[in-house]
């Protein structure tokens, strides 16, 4: 495995039941053949289910599970009436999390357990009918240009961290990425290579209408092994231009081969991680009373913008590396006064600029 820190994160999958067991080269090769998102969903599953038996039985235990433990696990996790809503997932995620239990025998070479009749089946609907008597979860939010400003308003005048996140939020929202994409592993020390941004992955060209820069992306969540994906950024007269953000952490890195989005800090290479660069994002945000924005708004912010804007579908699916139609899932609607308010905020912006 790549990743220096993939034991730690794949720490309950490795697990045999509720005990630790050693990790053979061939075992990790067989990893290597799943991407790291796969192998980290399966661990929140096989997570999830130690959970589970922790709070029923608190034995220690070996696989194969049984089948009526996997039975028990269904209702456990699923909504029923006959426990408190709270902290329950819908059907369809208990769902997933049974085909993460498979992958977690099939790992250490142990028999999926066979449940008799449809019965996990019948749980699953079952738990389904109160999931539908519930309000439905609304979609991810979107990042709106104001919120943007307000963002790089607070951070570009902070710590060199701040002005990292900063930088990368820029890129986070005219990139359409995720912020996994952008961030790293660890916080310090050696970085992956081969799933890490590197300031050496940076290539600027200039057209007729302005900069673009290419950041070669390693570790992007849909890309074929062994087949990065391209990030395509265009320069803008305004504070919220992303090739002047990249350019800004080149600089900062002093011609290191580095992390992009990192920062010196006595001495030391930082580089950013996603869970803290959302929690200050996130505070960020809230001070200005911007509630439940998440990592993933950015890039439904970028594509939401562009679609508002009358950018075409097929340029929207380029830059945003959507091969399917799938990239209507991360478009928000602009009311008439929303466009705007956007449309005057650019232009206000772009005055301020030439002042």
């Amino acid at each position: 495995m790549e990743d220096p820190t993939w034991k730690s994160k794949l720490r309950y999958f490795l697990m045999d039941g509720s005990l630790p067991k050693e990790v053979r080269p061939l075992n990790e090769h067989i990893l290597s053949a799943r991407a790291m998102s796969t192998l980290v969903g399966y661990n929140c599953a096989v997570k999830k289910f130690l959970l589970f038996k922790r709070q029923t039985t608190n034995k220690d235990f070996v696989l194969p599970l049984s089948g009526d433990d996997i039975e028990e696990f269904c209702f456990w996790a699923g909504r029923n009436l006959h426990a408190s809503l709270h902290n329950k997932i819908n059907s369809s995620s208990v769902k997933k999390y049974l085909y993460s239990l498979k992958a977690w025998h099939g790992f250490h070479k142990k028999p999926f357990p066979f449940v008799t009749g449809r019965r996990v089946e019948l749980i699953l609907l079952a738990s389904k009918k109160i999931d539908a008597t519930l309000p439905p979860k609304g979609p991810k939010p979107a990042i709106m240009l104001h919120h943007l400003v307000w963002i790089v308003n607070k951070l570009s005048v902070g710590s060199e961290e701040d002005k990292a996140i900063s930088d990368l939020s820029l890129v986070a929202f005219w990139g359409m990425a995720r912020l996994g994409e952008l961030t790293y592993g660890c916080q310090t020390g050696e970085l992956d290579i081969q799933h890490s941004i590197l300031t050496s992955d940076v290539r600027q060209v200039q057209t007729n209408v302005g900069r673009n820069m290419y950041l070669t992306v390693r570790n992007a969540k849909t890309a074929k092994p062994g087949l990065p994906q391209k990030l395509v950024l265009h320069s803008l007269r305004n504070m919220l231009c992303p090739v002047e953000a990249i350019e800004r952490r080149l600089l900062e890195a002093m011609g290191s081969t580095t992390s992009l989005f990192g920062y010196y800090s006595g001495g030391v290479r930082h580089h950013l991680q996603r869970a803290r660069t959302i929690k200050r994002i996130q505070g960020v945000l809230k001070e200005g009373h911007f509630e439940g924005l998440m990592g993933h708004s950015f890039r439904v912010g970028g594509a939401s913008l562009r679609n508002a804007l009358g950018v075409s579908t097929t340029d929207i699916c380029e830059l945003g590396r959507w091969k399917t139609s799938c990239y209507k899932l991360y478009i928000r609607f602009y009311s008439e006064l929303d466009v705007a308010n956007t449309k005057a905020l650019v232009k206000r912006l772009g005055e301020l600029w030439k002042d």
